[in-house]
């Protein structure tokens, strides 16, 4: 079930703000790129080598790897494409990653995680051009969001930094509204850089049957692990 960012208190760290944020009054997407470093928590906008806008962000709860499974909340490590975008969500602007990508599916398939049926699927859709299917154990819905509409969205605000999301990338609302007027559909997304979880890597049991094809995605909000830690009591 998603949870909003209204019902969930704010993670217990100090909230950073941009190194460096372009402001526009007009799109700019030709020949942009985003590269995220999952080790700095840091996000550069390029336009041709020309960097347009740097953005400090957050990631998954348990780091970032090259390789991720439904649930683990890890960031996934490797090249994407903003496959779509949604306006308004519970944390702003959201711009969905195709992710998992051909890379992703080929582990998948030999780690017994995924079917053939499902590799197949998630190829032939990057082959044309199309996001790949989302249900799939790899998990999916990952992408690009702000804070939500209770950290509000003035040019002061802040991102929550560090590890706290299940997967995503996460920025404060004021720079997602920044990058959302850099990007398109299809602008290039890397994500480089491994970074270690605040739990060790999740041991999966990669022998388990496949998953049903419509299992449901992942969540794009709080880890499970940091609401469970966010709603347990305080110590005396």
């Amino acid at each position: 079930m998603a949870y909003y960012a209204a019902r969930i208190p704010p993670p217990p760290v100090a909230p950073v703000a941009s190194a460096a944020a372009a402001t526009l009054s007009t799109p700019i997407s030709r020949q942009v790129r985003i590269v995220v470093s999952a080790a700095d928590r840091r996000m550069t906008v390029y336009q041709g080598n020309a960097v347009l806008a740097t953005f400090p962000v957050a990631i998954g709860f348990n780091g970032a790897a090259p390789r991720r499974a439904r649930g683990d909340d890890i960031t996934p490590v490797g090249h994407y494409r903003v496959g779509w975008i949604n306006y308004g969500t519970r944390y702003g602007t959201f711009m969905g990653l195709t992710y998992p990508n051909r890379e992703d599916a080929a582990w998948g398939l030999r780690q017994g995680i995924i079917s053939r049926a499902q590799y197949d699927a998630i190829v032939s859709a990057i082959d044309s051009g199309r996001t790949p299917p989302q249900n799939t154990p790899l998990g999916g819905a990952i992408g690009i969001h702000g804070m939500g509409p209770q950290f509000g969205d003035a040019p002061d605000s802040k991102v929550f930094p560090g590890r706290w999301t299940a997967g995503c990338v996460a920025l404060s609302n004021w720079d997602v509204q920044q990058l959302a007027a850099l990007v398109k559909v299809g602008t290039p997304v890397e994500i480089v850089g491994e970074a270690p979880g605040y739990r060790h890597t999740i041991e999966l049991s990669y022998a388990r049957p496949t998953a049903r094809a419509d299992a449901k995605s992942d969540d794009v909000s709080l880890s499970s692990a940091v609401r469970s830690s966010l709603s347990a009591p305080a110590a005396p």
